[in-house]
């Protein structure tokens, strides 16, 4: 078995005149993230350090610092899996990157390469995977990050660094599994239409799905189809779903709704032999209720996805980067990730939010 990477568990807090960092961390499972200044460890012989330019937010920072996913988690407490930068320094066995090179880091940290599903292909399922903020270790809601050089991405000439990092979760989250299921003629019903569900409805019209956006925002119809949506119905009317049920090659559910009904009408959008894909989470405690008759007599495949593989994260971004295709995003100062923050967490923010962290660390001499 291979030896995990060290943690890199930041417990001292260095003044700003010490420091080679600054992140905004949590300091409890309350208020909001404040700046924390501190130092890196030694780089180790496989590490990529990166200096941070944008990191996106994800409602899953919310969730993991809130101690909503682990009750267990210490303090204090960095998020952030949505990280484009530059390399800065690499370790002595480093081959694939080298000083200036523009990387991204997403919500993994390491996979083994060693077990089973790593073999397959399927590294983010890995036995030993660590999440990027996972052990005390720090994610991108600072100024850098030091990453094992195996989950260290390449990012493809053109791509639009402003508005692309939250790809690195967002985008992959729903490329991963409409790639895996589409065909070009397929019909594809994309349930939700926020920071998930904007991107699904581009990425199912470029691989050249016809689309229809499923969601309570019918007032944004123009705006939603210059995405690539053909139609919009209503994520929500029991009675419209019933009279597209059945309909949909592939159904892709960014959402989870609590009323059973709906839910379960959402399942049944699938046409027989379909594929209905999950990837809005609930809280950890709540359970999933399928439509066990409609999903058997119908042979309908029922398919999660966890964000992608290494492969299909590097292949998102380059087709992303041939094919325009972006998040709507909400752009920060550093100093305004508290701001960012609540509005992603209150619900507030239209997509997605970006916080361009790469501005204030170069003014503030941290780009050594």
């Amino acid at each position: 078995m291979q030896q995990l990477p060290a943690h890199k568990v930041y417990e001292v807090q260095e003044s700003k005149e010490t420091a080679d960092a600054v992140a905004y961390a949590f300091l409890s499972n309350t208020g909001e993230p404040v700046p924390y200044p501190y130092k890196y460890t030694k780089i180790a012989d496989d590490d990529v350090r990166i200096r941070i330019l944008f990191t996106g937010l994800c409602h899953s920072d919310c969730l993991h610092s809130r101690g909503l996913w682990d009750p267990y988690i210490t303090y204090p407490s960095c998020p952030g899996h949505e990280v484009v930068g530059s390399v800065e320094k690499v370790g002595t066995g480093v081959t694939k990157f080298k000083v200036g090179d523009k990387v991204g880091c997403n919500p993994q940290r390491w996979m083994c390469q060693t077990c089973e599903q790593c073999k397959k292909g399927d590294n983010q399922l890995c036995s030993q995977n660590i999440g990027l903020y996972d052990d005390n270790n720090f994610g991108g809601y600072s100024t850098h990050i030091q990453v094992a050089e195996r989950m260290v991405f390449r990012i493809p000439e053109g791509f639009n660094d402003a508005l692309g990092s939250p790809l690195l979760c967002a985008g992959v989250t729903v490329y991963a599994p409409l790639k895996r299921f589409y065909k070009p003629n397929y019909t594809c019903a994309v349930i939700g239409i926020g920071g998930l569900g904007h991107l699904a409805v581009q990425y199912a019209a470029k691989l050249g799905m016809t689309v229809t956006a499923f969601t309570t925002s019918k007032n944004r119809e123009q705006e939603i189809k210059k995405l690539g949506a053909s139609n919009l119905s209503s994520s929500i009317d029991k009675e419209s779903l019933k009279t597209e049920q059945g309909k949909y090659d592939i159904v892709i559910n960014t959402l989870y709704i609590e009323d059973e009904e709906v839910f379960k009408s959402h399942q049944r959008l699938t046409a027989p032999t379909g594929t209905y894909i999950q990837v809005g989470a609930p809280p950890s405690k709540v359970n999933f209720k399928l439509d066990h008759a409609y999903i058997i007599l119908n042979q309908i495949r029922v398919a999660g996805s966890l964000i992608g593989s290494y492969d299909e994260t590097q292949e998102m971004l380059e087709f992303s980067a041939q094919n325009n295709v972006y998040p709507i995003v909400e752009t920060f100062e550093f100093e305004e990730f508290p701001k960012a923050f609540d509005r992603m967490e209150k619900g507030q923010a239209k997509f997605r939010c970006v916080v361009n962290v790469g501005k204030w660390a170069q003014a503030n001499g941290l780009w050594k």
